[in-house]
C-alpha cells in the first residue's frame, strides 16, 4: 500500500499495516482533528489524528523501526476522543492521558488484538508503547510521536516549509534505540523549533481561547446529558452535531465558527495554565544533550519561559 503523505511524501506500507489503517477504528480518526477546536477558526490547522498517527509510523519507518513498532506507532493514537485533548480539561485530566486509559478496549473492540495475533505479534507486548524507544520517550528526548507533530503543525501553520523537514531528519540519527542529532546543528534546530510550536502554536491566543470556549460548551453538554462520555469516542462533527440539538449549544458554536477575538486580560477572564516544555536532544557520539554542551541553549529556554507565563486569563468575544 502506498500513501502520500502531505510532509514526508511517498511511503509504503505492507499488508498487515494497511489492514491496520483500513481498520474502521483507525479510519474514525480521519474524523478527528489533532489540535482541538482549532479547525474552526483556522482552517489551516486540519491535521487529523489519522494523519499525524501515519505520520509517526512514517518516522519510524525511516528511522529502521521494526514491523512491530510501526504498527504500535499506528495504533497509538486509536482511542483519542473527539477534539483530541480537550478532554483531558474537560475531565481535569493535567497528564493529558485521558484517552489513554480507554487504548486496550479500543484494541479489542476493533479487532486489532486479534488481527496483530493471526500475524504471529503478541497483542500485549505490540499496543504497549513503553516497548519501543523509536516511537515513545519522555521529554527531553526526541521521538517520533514528538518530531512528527512538532514538525507537522510548523508546516501547517506556514512556520516552516519541507525543506525544513528534509533538513531536520537528515540531521537526526538512531543511537541505542534513540533519536539522536547527529550534531549540535540540528539539535539546536529542534530545540528551536519545539520553542517556535508552543509559542506559536500550543500557546497562541486564538487557540487557547477557542479551546476554552469549546472546552465549556463540551462540559455544559455533559452536566445537562446533551452529550455522554461515551459520545466523545465519536468524531468532532457528530459530537458538534448532537451539541447542536441544544439551542444555546449551538449558538455558542456557530458563534465560534463566525470569528473570536481574543484580547490577553491580567484578572478576570478565561484562565489558562500552560506546561513549559523542552525539547534537549542527545547529540550522536557523545553521551550528552545540547544543553550540557551549549550553554547557550539552558538560556533560550530560560527566555522562553520569561516569554510565555505560566497562566494566562483572556477576555473571549464571538462575532
Amino acid at each position: 500500500m502506498k500513501y502520500e503523505d502531505p510532509i514526508y511524501g511517498e511511503v509504503e506500507f505492507t499488508e498487515l499495516e494497511k489492514k491496520i489503517i483500513e481498520n474502521p477504528g483507525m479510519q474514525r480518526l480521519k474524523k478527528v482533528h489533532q489540535n482541538g477546536a482549532d479547525f474552526l477558526v483556522k482552517p489551516e490547522m486540519d491535521t487529523s489524528r489519522f494523519e499525524h498517527s501515519l505520520g509517526v509510523a512514517i518516522l519510524c519507518k525511516k528511522f529502521g523501526a521494526d514491523e512491530d513498532e510501526v504498527i504500535a506507532a499506528l495504533v497509538h493514537d486509536i482511542s483519542h476522543t473527539a477534539f483530541s485533548h480537550l478532554a483531558d480539561q474537560v475531565f481535569e485530566r493535567r497528564d493529558q492521558t485521558y484517552h489513554e486509559d480507554h487504548h486496550e478496549r479500543f484494541v479489542k473492540d476493533f479487532g486489532l488484538d486479534t488481527l496483530v495475533q493471526e500475524h504471529g505479534y503478541d497483542p500485549d507486548y505490540i499496543f504497549d508503547e513503553d516497548n519501543f524507544g523509536i516511537l515513545e520517550r519522555d521529554r527531553p528526548d526526541i521521538c517520533a510521536d514528538r518530531l512528527d507533530y512538532t514538525l507537522r503543525d510548523l508546516f501547517k501553520a506556514g512556520l516552516i516549509n519541507k525543506e525544513t523537514v528534509d533538513r531536520v531528519l537528515k540531521g537526526l540519527t538512531i543511537e541505542d534505540g534513540l533519536i539522536v542529532a547527529k550534531n549540535e546543528s540540528t539539535a539546536s534546530e529542534v530545540m528551536d523549533l519545539f520553542f517556535t510550536l508552543n509559542k506559536e502554536v500550543f500557546f497562541d491566543k486564538e487557540s487557547e481561547g477557542v479551546k476554552m470556549l469549546m472546552k465549556d460548551i463540551l462540559s455544559r453538554g455533559l452536566e445537562e446529558g446533551v452529550i455522554s462520555e461515551e459520545d466523545l469516542f465519536k468524531t468532532d462533527q457528530e459530537v458538534m452535531d448532537k451539541l447542536g440539538e441544544h439551542r444555546e449549544l449551538r449558538q455558542k458554536i456557530q458563534g465560534i465558527k463566525n470569528g473570536v477575538t481574543v484580547e490577553e486580560n491580567g484578572g478576570e477572564g478565561l484562565k489558562v495554565t500552560r506546561k513549559h516544555r523542552i525539547v534537549d536532544p542527545k547529540i550522536h557520539g557523545t553521551g550528552n544533550r545540547l544543553t550540557e554542551i551549549e550553554p547557550e541553549a539552558e538560556k533560550r529556554f530560560e527566555e522562553f519561559k520569561s516569554e510565555v507565563p505560566k497562566e494566562a486569563s483572556y477576555v473571549v468575544q464571538v462575532d
